[in-house]
């Protein structure tokens, strides 16, 4: 029995230094202390997996001192939670997080370790934040009809595609670079086709956005038409021309479009195209026809318009449904048939509705930020 006692006098110190609980911060009077952090450090985990616990850290005492200002704000306005709202919240947590069932919840639970009472204590103090936002912020919100076609009229606002070359002619010593780069807008405008640089004249051929282009070269390009040339324009290299090949409008119905393609990829330098479009290709027999040609298995996918690089963009901007494009790249032809272009263009209604939530948002940050401000924080010193 002695020894027994012994064991548990050297036992006991250890394992209440292990659990020694140290005040981290005070909120109006209410301590956080490292057990809460742990606790919540705990819940993350059985519920999300292992976390980085040095970057939760400061993290979670954060939110556990807007927690505090929270629950206080929502006493000062009388704002109450009852069990059942609290419960269906946590239910409606699990289940659509975890993809569970109802009668999986209890089994889930105890298998991860989650402790209940601190999840509730978390839902709860969102759930009040929602009640506080309603009480003090969404009475006061209005959108009008001028900030909606405000809006609309900015992200309606069609874009352009350019197609352009540009050709460099670097400084050179003991040379008169800008009397050469004179005579190469001179060749250009007199050139019917093509024109093929010599060294050390450097050419680029790209297509780029304007609306997403910033730089002199926006301003150069905004002023140009299909086959006019700019130049010469002094940079740090030497000089540069610029000659437009294409330019294409894209209105913002088609830029929020969503295609339907179906794709074979083939690598050799022979064209497919024409042989596909004699045999009246579409998408109900592209399938079939590409089988007869022995060509790669086609592959069917969906893709925003707007998340095309600029050179397809333009290319699909000239096709109509039904129709196949080929598109190249070195030894890379694509072979694409356009089969539908589905419309997401947001209408007057979802656009308010956007607005409204983002005024939300705004002023609710505004007011718990606010609210940080008039409480009363203090840390501890370790």
């Amino acid at each position: 029995m002695r020894r027994v006692l012994i064991l548990l006098l050297i036992i006991l110190p250890i394992k209440l230094f292990a659990v020694e609980i140290e005040i981290i911060a005070d909120v109006n009077g209410e301590p956080i202390s490292n057990l809460d952090i742990e606790k919540r450090i705990n819940l993350i985990n059985s519920l999300f997996g292992i976390q980085n616990e040095k970057e939760l850290n400061f993290q979670i005492l954060k939110q556990l001192i807007d927690e505090i200002i929270i629950v206080n704000e929502a006493q000062r306005l009388n704002i109450k939670l009852d069990d059942e709202e609290l419960n269906n919240a946590v239910m409606s947590f699990l289940t659509q997080s975890f993809k569970l069932k109802d009668d999986e919840v209890d089994q889930y639970v105890k298998k991860r370790n989650i402790d209940l009472n601190i999840l509730k204590k978390q839902i709860k103090c969102q759930l009040l934040w929602g009640k506080i936002i309603e009480a003090r912020i969404v009475p006061f919100i209005n959108v009008s009809d001028k900030e909606v076609n405000d809006v609309k009229g900015q992200v309606e606002k069609p874009d352009y595609l350019v197609t352009f070359q540009e050709f460099i002619i670097p400084n050179q010593k003991d040379k008169d670079v800008h009397s050469v780069a004179e005579d190469l807008v001179k060749k250009l405008r007199n050139s019917n086709s093509d024109f093929v640089s010599e060294s050390p004249i450097r050419m680029r051929k790209a297509t780029v956005s304007l609306n997403q282009l910033k730089g002199n070269l926006k301003g150069v390009l905004e002023g140009l038409k299909i086959n006019d040339i700019a130049g010469p324009v002094s940079s740090n290299e030497g000089y540069s021309v610029v000659k437009v090949i294409d330019r294409v409008q894209l209105d913002h119905t088609l830029l929020e479009s969503t295609l339907k393609l179906k794709q074979i990829v083939v690598k050799g330098p022979e064209s497919l195209l024409g042989d596909l479009k004699e045999q009246k290709i579409n998408c109900l027999n592209f399938d079939k026809l590409a089988d007869n040609l022995k060509l790669p298995t086609a592959k069917e996918f969906e893709i925003k318009m707007r998340d095309l690089n600029p050179d397809l963009q333009v290319l699909f901007s000239k096709t109509s449904v039904n129709e196949i494009v080929e598109s190249r790249e070195n030894s890379t032809v694509r072979l694409m048939m356009l089969c539908d272009i589905k419309n997401n263009t947001a209408d007057t209604e979802t656009i308010k509705q956007q607005i409204y939530q983002q005024k939300i948002m705004t002023q609710s940050n505004l007011l718990l930020d606010n609210m940080r401000k008039n409480a009363a924080v203090s840390y501890q010193d370790n």
